[in-house]
């Protein structure tokens, strides 16, 4: 850990070429070398030419506050997300992504919530956001998983996908070494922060994805969701297992 780093914000970045001129763009309000904020993008083994976008905006912008993290091969949207983690130098670690569907700006409002409410016993918080104004099938479907994964597994957990999430850098490197590496990753954190401490939700605004394609959360076709589903119904019974065991 860098001391000078307060905050670390990964973006997980999977063939998002059109987004990432206005996700850049987005990002510049950020006080960031005042509040010690660092930008981490994951090149997530993007074949569309991101890799390019990356180097003309990077040139123009501090490289002490925003880095790439270049994945040769994609290997799962949780391998992307943990190769900017473990790449990490903050103290407390965020995540959110690179469709432009949120903003940037919410993660600010989740480390306000997560220093008001960070309580002096060590149990680990995690904040998140909690995404409002969704398609009625969008939200029915977070909902349906969210009560699946709380019934099989004992503890209530909602909108397992929102973005961003907000945790502790010492909560992320006990839980890293039996990470998943798919999207199953969100529902693996939820898990372990509501046992081991708690969950605290805020509102987001969700608007619709204006470039790129879905990659099986939001706005992906439903042969893409039931391949989800499929893997995420799995997971839910691994992770009983597991815990079990």
């Amino acid at each position: 850990m860098d001391h000078r780093y307060q905050l670390s914000i990964v973006i997980p970045c999977y063939n998002e070429v059109e987004n990432l001129p206005e996700l850049f763009k987005s990002l510049d309000p950020l006080p960031l070398k005042e509040q010690g904020l660092e930008i981490i993008l994951v090149n997530n083994g993007s074949t569309d030419g991101s890799d390019e976008v990356f180097r003309k905006e990077l040139a123009k912008r501090d490289p002490q506050v925003f880095r790439v993290v270049d994945v040769v091969k994609n290997l799962g949207y949780g391998f992307g997300i943990l190769s900017g983690l473990r790449a990490a130098r903050g103290n407390v670690l965020a995540v959110t992504h690179a469709d432009r569907q949120t903003d940037p700006l919410d993660v600010l409002k989740a480390l306000d919530i997560y220093r008001k409410e960070l309580s002096g016993d060590g149990k680990p918080l995690l904040v998140k956001g909690y995404r409002k104004n969704r398609k009625a099938t969008e939200a029915f479907f977070s909902w349906g998983m969210g009560v699946l994964s709380s019934l099989a597994l004992g503890t209530r957990l909602t909108e397992i996908n929102a973005q961003p999430k907000l945790f502790s850098r010492a909560f992320f490197q006990q839980i890293d070494a039996a990470a998943p590496h798919d999207f199953s990753l969100d529902l693996y954190f939820l898990y372990h922060a509501k046992k081991q401490g708690s969950i605290l939700d805020f509102p987001v605004y969700f608007a619709p994805r204006v470039a790129g394609e879905a990659k099986g959360g939001s706005g992906s076709d439903w042969k893409t969701r039931k391949k989800l589903i499929k893997r995420i119904f799995r997971y839910i019974f691994e992770l009983r297992r597991a815990v079990k065991s």
